[in-house]
């Protein structure tokens, strides 16, 4: 039995959107802590910037597959297009603002763990960090919302 392109298609954007919600769970939720716990702070922030790094770069990418693959189906609604895209700006922000100036803080200071609690550089990096997990939460929380969706408006 021979499937059809749009069969293929719904499965490649479906696998897009699952590899979406893996990289930003899976960096977020599974790495970053098991990093934490098992080295020193200093190390596992220099790991962990890096493995969400890649993680970013790898959930824009997709980001373009699964928008390749909605305009080659060609049913897909603006809400769905809307929650795409707010969530490529969320990882955006923490990829291209936020992860470069908390590492501009990261240089100036040295080891931020090292510093003081009540070191001005290590209460800004603090509430830095927070803004960003709060935004990856909010785009790992759009693209769970995708994925239980399927990626397809409900009329499609």
């Amino acid at each position: 039995m021979a499937l059809s392109a749009s069969c293929v298609r719904m499965g490649g954007l479906r696998l897009a959107l699952a590899m979406m919600l893996a990289l930003l769970v899976v960096s977020g939720y599974v790495v970053a802590p098991v990093l934490f716990a098992k080295l020193d702070t200093h190390t596992a922030g220099i790991v962990a910037g890096a493995v969400f790094h890649v993680s970013n770069l790898g959930v824009l990418l997709l980001g373009a597959a699964v928008a390749a693959f909605w305009m080659r189906l060609g049913a897909t609604t603006w809400g769905l297009w809307t929650v795409l895209a707010v969530m490529l700006v969320l990882v955006c922000i923490n990829a291209f603002v936020m992860a470069p100036v908390m590492q501009d803080l990261k240089d100036a200071a040295g080891n931020i763990s090292a510093l003081p609690a009540d070191d001005a550089q290590r209460k800004q990096f603090g509430m830095l960090h927070g803004i960003s997990e709060v935004v990856h939460m909010l785009a790992s929380l759009l693209a769970l919302w995708l994925v239980a969706t399927g990626g397809r408006s409900q009329t499609s």
